[in-house]
């Protein structure tokens, strides 16, 4: 029986199998050094926009309008509105910076965007609360972030303001219209905050409904509900004062929650969450490495 054992039960993998099995070595080694240079370059994009959010807060400067790059694509030979964006109108502003801006609230053409998690930090730190769970869409709480259009004073132009979270069923039932409306002239302080970008699959929005809900940050749709159509209104995120301390109990907190300052534009994938891929990819390239060798070498002396 020994001698009619076929030579591939005693001797090691041939070139196809050495080929496959060292391509996969190769390629997770690759998927770890990508992930480490992302870890590095998070590192560094973390660092700037912490120094820019440490910065004190800024007056906006009037007219301010949004970026060229948050309009659509084909909005080339935009001319509507009377101050559209231009390179030269935006390209001094600093993105993650913290500006002043004074006027009155348009509270009757607010809109909503969500369901969504609350903003990070908003209600609590850590925990279900967090809004860190999972991007938004996450086992915590679910609600709508606040579109409010700012009339600044002395008519130096218009701003749209994310004035924070509530929760889905302050606006899907009676309860809406009881969290904080301010009226009169007031002053926010806020960081500069850039629309979305529209994927390749984008779901429509609820203009049908009452009220005026967005699934995502559209800056036509957000301009459309919000009566901007044409102004092409920086968006800026109202932020808490620093001796607001976190809450945890969602029963209690001052709506609309939110942020702080320093969780304003926090990365989705965090530098840890980085540093993880690329232990894991590294991980899998050395045990394959293992695994082929011991393939190889099988059957041998």
């Amino acid at each position: 029986l020994d001698i009619m054992a076929t030579p591939a039960a005693t001797t090691g993998i041939g070139k196809a199998g050495i080929a496959f099995f060292g391509g996969l070595c190769v390629g997770t080694f690759g998927l770890g050094c990508w992930q480490t240079q992302r870890y590095f370059d998070k590192v560094e994009l973390t660092s700037e926009r912490e120094r820019k959010l440490k910065q004190p807060p800024v007056k906006l400067e009037n007219y301010a309008v949004c970026s060229k790059d948050e309009l659509p694509q084909n909005s080339d030979d935009v001319t509507t509105g009377y101050y559209p964006p231009t390179e030269t109108t935006t390209s001094k502003r600093d993105t993650n910076r913290t500006v002043l801006v004074t006027g009155a609230f348009r509270h009757l053409n607010e809109a909503y965007v969500g369901p969504r998690g609350p903003p990070p930090g908003a209600l609590a730190s850590s925990g279900i609360n967090s809004g860190r769970s999972s991007g938004g869409m996450s086992s915590g709480p679910q609600g709508y972030f606040v579109i409010t259009p700012l009339e600044r004073l002395d008519g130096k132009g218009t701003v749209l303001v994310n004035r924070g979270w509530v929760p889905r069923h302050y606006v899907q039932s009676s309860a809406n219209g009881t969290w904080d409306r301010p009226n009169g002239i007031v002053t926010v302080t806020g960081v500069t905050t850039k629309t979305d970008q529209p994927k390749y699959f984008s779901p429509a929005h609820g203009f049908d409904k009452d009220p005026r809900k967005l699934l995502w940050l559209d800056r036509p749709a957000l301009e459309f509900a919000t009566g901007t159509e044409g102004l092409f209104p920086i968006l800026v995120t109202e932020t808490k004062s620093l001796d607001e301390s976190d809450n945890t109990d969602i029963d209690t907190v001052s709506f609309p929650a939110k942020p702080s300052v320093t969780d304003v534009g926090e990365f989705a994938i965090t530098k840890e969450t980085h540093a993880g891929y690329a232990f894991t990819w590294f991980g899998l390239s050395g045990a394959g490495m293992v695994m082929t060798r011991k393939l190889i070498t099988r059957g041998r002396g």
